[in-house]
């Protein structure tokens, strides 16, 4: 038994015969799948529940469900690799060929994950073409959002039960951030408080401690665009607010929209790499906004009085950019940043698309595999939010438009991408 303190007298799991009470059974499914199960399990019912009070057991509890059921689909995926018909993916295994002769190796085994594996490579590069569909036809985005995950909003501290904190209950985090997600886009492209968006797409992201964020590119109609420094001032800030004036705007921003602080003052900061700042913090003062250097505006930063956070001192070079408006709704971290030239495009699309962190080694001998599976499971870092979010299928990236792509190939060969 892996978990005797969750199930003592050894309750029986998952099984592949596992039916469907009546009145959920259909003609075409008839039992349980192993993800509807951990779905039930980990929902939360009435009364005391052993499991969402375990703590930090509740996570690795979490994390082993996703990995279960996700392993479960790559071992079909695996199982069934003639049915993708890998052998007319010939681009793929010339490419395997030619390498393998250089090398003075043989070919092993070639194993695809396909595009249809929601979080793939294959997946995410799809998704990258799709989004780069819609800049053709839309024109480049105006606006690069990204809104995090705030574990002290109320709705996550009502829900703790007696010594809980939000990091033991990563359910509810993860569906308290999806029904925000949601209202933030109805606030953006329904209530128009940038203007008419005429298309968007957002990616789900988990950080290391496993708070999520969503990645928001939104591109404006004509009479929106955002062309000169005072438009940019309008709807995008980078200085402290007047506490005298806006006394809770000013508490958010130093709470949530303060970088660091890092360089001199705090060496050991993550940002830091050999010395230096990778945000290039701190900004330099600035009276006015620039429009547009090397595709990204250089907001206003006036040069102000310190004010003391914490344990450092604090000016606007160091204020990441922000809404006002957003900010005092939501009360998180959201990061507003105006994309000025169209030369950022491309970098902004691949970063959202990116996909998951991971780590790996490999020592090859004897013979070149290319197992692309076997290279997105390992090494890869996965979160109990992650986890739990995955679970309860919400969107891990979401378009405004549906985009179709032209089945386009050559005679019996097989587009991969």
């Amino acid at each position: 038994m892996t978990y005797p303190l969750l199930f003592p007298r050894g309750e029986c799991s998952w099984n592949t015969e596992m039916e469907h009470v009546e009145e959920r059974r259909t003609a075409k499914r008839t039992r349980v799948t192993q993800l509807q199960y951990y779905a039930y399990r980990l929902s939360q019912r009435n009364g005391f529940s052993i499991l969402h009070n375990s703590g930090k057991l509740f996570q690795q509890y979490i994390v082993d469900a996703y990995v279960k059921t996700e392993g479960s689909r790559l071992h079909f995926l695996r199982q069934n690799q003639k049915d993708l018909r890998i052998e007319l993916y010939r681009g793929l295994l010339d490419a395997l060929e030619c390498r393998a002769h250089n090398e003075n190796i043989r070919t092993g085994k070639l194993i695809i994950l396909p595009s249809s594996f929601q979080g793939s490579p294959r997946h995410m590069q799809q998704n990258y073409q799709d989004a780069m569909a819609m800049v053709r036809k839309f024109g480049k985005p105006d606006l690069f959002l990204t809104f995090t995950c705030n574990p002290s909003w109320s709705e996550i501290l009502n829900s703790m039960e007696g010594v809980q904190r939000p990091e033991d209950r990563p359910d509810i985090i993860v569906r308290v951030f999806n029904m925000k997600l949601k209202e933030l886009l109805e606030d953006i492209c329904k209530h128009g408080i940038f203007g008419t968006v005429l298309a968007y797409i957002y990616v789900i992201e988990f950080q290391k401690r496993g708070l999520p964020h969503a990645h928001i590119l939104l591109t404006l109609d004509s009479e929106s665009k955002i062309r000169t420094k005072d438009d940019i001032d309008k709807f995008v800030s980078a200085e402290l607010p007047d506490p005298c004036t806006d006394l809770r705007l000013f508490q958010i921003v130093t709470k949530c929209m303060v970088h660091g602080p890092c360089g001199t003052i705090n060496i050991n900061s993550p940002c830091m790499r050999d010395g230096q700042c990778c945000k290039s913090f701190p900004k330099q003062f600035k009276d006015d906004t620039e429009e547009n250097v090397n595709g990204y505006p250089i907001y206003r930063r006036r040069a102000t009085e310190p004010v003391q956070v914490g344990k450092y001192s604090i000016d606007n070079r160091w204020v990441v950019p922000y809404n006002p408006w957003l900010l005092k709704k939501f009360n998180a971290h959201i990061n507003v940043e105006v994309c000025a030239s169209v030369k950022s495009v491309k970098y902004l699309y691949k970063y959202v698309y990116k996909g998951h962190d991971a780590a790996s080694v490999k020592i090859q001998k004897g013979a070149l595999d290319h197992d692309e599976i076997l290279s997105f499971v390992e090494g890869r870092y996965v979160s109990a939010p992650e986890a739990m979010w995955r679970l309860n299928e919400f969107n891990l990236s979401h378009k405004s438009h549906t985009v179709v792509r032209l089945a386009v190939h050559l005679y019996c060969v097989l587009k991969i991408n």
